[in-house]
């Protein structure tokens, strides 16, 4: 397994890996009951956002024989909404917008659910210096063989050399645990992100924070992206 820069050519593949990751995910199963569109806000959404990356926005992707097994997203900058591709600090994508009308289509009656996600979402982002890991996915077959370790590994190590905090968000009690053991603390807990929905927790890990030994463990997903 490697860990490379990811590539915009890279998107559909990547994407596909996201969706299959959040498949199972709390908060993405309780919002998209439907399995088949619960993979389109992922096909569809993330796709575009991935082929058009900019920074502040980064990605990583873990490969094995010439596939990805294993994605992380980044923005690299405190106070920046990654739930939120229309903030007025952010220039519009034309992409981005065609890829949402796109998405409204095609999950059809589970939009209501997924719209109120998103803009709850944005409300709840920890607006904390430092970085922000969007996503962090291992493909379901890969899970358990240290890959989300490796991926959040490699984003840390240049959180830290550039001196930077690290923010994330999960809902999956699971990944709390798994992102305690490298770092992170929990800084605010949304018993009920919006009305019936999981929880979601907020956690930050501070600069060249010290962890116990790595557990070999592949998180079902950071955030919900």
């Amino acid at each position: 397994m490697r860990i490379t820069d990811f590539r915009p050519r890279q998107s559909r593949e990547a994407a596909e890996v996201a969706a299959d990751g959040f498949a199972d995910d709390p908060l993405w199963t309780y919002t998209v009951p439907d399995v088949g569109r619960r993979r389109l806000p992922h096909l569809i959404l993330l796709r575009t956002a991935l082929h058009i990356l900019r920074p502040p926005q980064a990605a990583r992707v873990a490969v094995h024989d010439g596939r990805i097994i294993g994605l992380a997203t980044w923005t690299t900058a405190g106070a920046e909404d990654p739930y939120d591709p229309f903030a007025p600090t952010q220039r519009v994508d034309p992409r981005l917008t065609r890829a949402t009308r796109t998405l409204v289509r095609r999950t059809s009656t589970d939009w209501p659910r997924l719209s109120a996600l998103y803009a709850t979402l944005a409300q709840s982002y920890p607006n904390d210096p430092g970085w922000f890991l969007g996503t962090l996915v291992v493909r379901p077959d890969r899970r358990g063989t240290g890959v989300g370790s490796a991926l959040l590994r490699d984003g840390l190590a240049r959180a830290d050399a550039a001196g930077q905090p690290v923010s994330l968000q999960t809902s999956s009690t699971r990944n709390v645990e798994f992102y305690r053991r490298h770092g992170f603390e929990v800084t605010r807990t949304f018993a009920e992100l919006y009305p019936g929905s999981p929880p979601l927790w907020n956690l930050r890990r501070p600069v060249s924070a010290q962890v116990t030994a790595d557990v070999p463990s592949a998180p079902r997903g950071a955030t919900p992206s």
